[in-house]
């Protein structure tokens, strides 16, 4: 099997230690930059990327600040090495047990390597999968480009299995976005020692949408997304679905109660636009204000700082996005119908109001712990529309819950993805291929697929596709 791409790194980095280890040896050897980087890797992982400081980086590693500025340019560059560290050894752990083999021995090894890595270096591991994401467009694109370079491995592992054998119809994106998604709640909860014992669950799911290694992978295929220029128009949800009604103008007789809810809205949906322009770290109270066109006493008002705008602002919406998906849920009658309906909704939602969505998927890494427990959870109220699955047929009915949480993980991870690469607009292309991975594990992919078909055909009128 083709292997993850190695990233650059220093010798520093390539030696780089657990943090339990650093603390014991660092009498031993550890030079000055790899005691920062384990600094940055345990101050990150206890408050999170953002309350950490390089006095405190500095302080913790026993070296002066100036001494810092001779190894890194920045914080952010000292979290880039740590999170380039922590990418190498998970991918060490992973090549040892990899190999030209087939899926399911492959994908349970690597996964059970990287999940006891997990266990054995939390800190390192909650950096990897969780605060690195806090950083700036330069570690956001080193992210991307680790990502993408392993997904490109399992995608050449799914496109050429042995003869004879099976192969995943899921794109390998779903399958990483599931594994981070379980890794980081018990990161979350510290009970990553919980981790290996899913191992045997995980690599189930991901077996749930094995399919003979002669046909063609549906997911992956053109069928998997709705054609360019589908219309949406009927959707009764969009761009206004979550917009706040302007003020008259001039002099009016409105009480003051609807003045400060619109003034306090403005200043929600401000917070959004503004930290999608800047990016959470650089933007200020006064972007904010002079997005939404309030005084700075208006904001203060309602709000401590930017950190409480942000979480309100993570929170404002929650309840309408999920009376539109649960409102689209029970207007079909089968589950299979209802899952699109409620997808159909929340990407027509996501398309409509990027801000929104760009604060709710992507900026919420820089925004703090709360706010990545709060995205965390917004992501784990989605298993909701599952739980018709488990009665879909008699197979289904003893499936593990971790399936649920699996899948939600694997959609919002595209989701993600999509967002932050700015193709937001273009979301609800997304909605065969979101279908079929949430309905796929509980009806079997072949129905899936027909299912699926089925559902874009009368959307975009025209007839489903055969199933090679």
């Amino acid at each position: 099997m083709p292997q993850p791409a190695r990233h650059s790194s220093t010798s520093a980095t390539r030696r780089h230690r657990a943090p339990s280890q650093a603390r014991g040896q660092s009498e031993r050897g550890l030079s000055q930059r790899e005691r920062l980087i384990e600094s940055m890797v345990e101050l990150s992982a206890q408050a999170g990327y953002q309350a950490v400081s390089i006095a405190q980086v500095s302080s913790h590693a026993g070296v002066s600040s100036a001494t810092f500025y001779e190894q890194f340019e920045n914080r952010e560059d000292c979290l880039l090495a740590a999170y380039r560290a922590a990418n190498e050894r998970t991918f060490d752990r992973m090549r040892r047990v990899m190999g030209d083999r087939d899926w399911y021995h492959a994908t349970r090894d690597a996964f059970q390597e990287l999940l006891k890595g997990v266990e054995a270096e939390p800190s390192a591991a909650r950096v990897q999968f969780i605060e690195a994401r806090a950083g700036g467009p330069r570690l956001l694109a080193e992210i991307a480009a680790a990502l993408d370079d392993f997904e490109a491995s399992a995608e050449a592992l799914l496109a050429h299995p042995p003869a004879g054998s099976t192969t995943l119809d899921v794109p390998a994106k779903a399958l990483v976005g599931a594994v981070r998604s379980l890794a980081a709640r018990h990161l979350r909860t510290h009970s990553e020692d919980r981790l290996p014992l899913l191992a045997d669950d995980i690599v189930a799911w991901m077996g749930s949408y094995a399919a003979p290694a002669e046909r063609d992978r549906w997911s992956v295929g053109p069928d998997a997304l709705l054609p360019a220029g589908t219309a949406h128009e009927d959707l009764p949800v969009g761009a206004a679905a979550l917009a706040v009604e302007p003020l008259p103008r001039g002099r009016h007789r409105l009480p003051p109660a609807a003045v400060a809810r619109s003034q306090r809205t403005r200043i929600i949906l401000a917070t959004a636009e503004a930290t999608m322009a800047k990016g959470y770290a650089d933007t200020t109270v006064a972007d904010i204000v002079a997005t939404a066109g309030v005084a700075k006493e208006s904001f203060y008002k309602h709000f401590r700082d930017k950190q409480h705008a942000f979480l309100e602002s993570q929170q404002h919406f929650t309840q309408d996005i999920l009376d539109l998906c649960v409102g689209s849920f029970f207007a079909e009658e089968l589950w299979p119908q209802r899952v699109w309906s409620a997808l159909r909704t929340l990407l027509m939602l996501i398309a409509g109001n990027p801000a929104i969505a760009h604060l709710r998927l992507v900026e919420c890494y820089a925004a703090g712990p709360e706010a990545i427990r709060r995205a965390e959870e917004i992501t784990r109220s989605f298993t909701i529309f599952l739980e018709e699955g488990y009665r879909q047929r008699p197979d289904a009915r003893g499936l593990p819950h971790l399936y649920s949480q699996a899948i939600a993980g694997a959609i919002f991870e595209i989701l993600q993805r999509e967002v932050e690469a700015g193709r937001t607009t273009q979301a609800p292309r997304l909605l065969p291929l979101l279908t079929y991975i949430a309905i796929a594990p509980f009806t079997g992919p072949d129905e899936a697929v027909a299912l699926v078909e089925g559902m874009s055909s009368e959307l975009t009128g025209a007839p489903p596709a055969p199933v090679n």
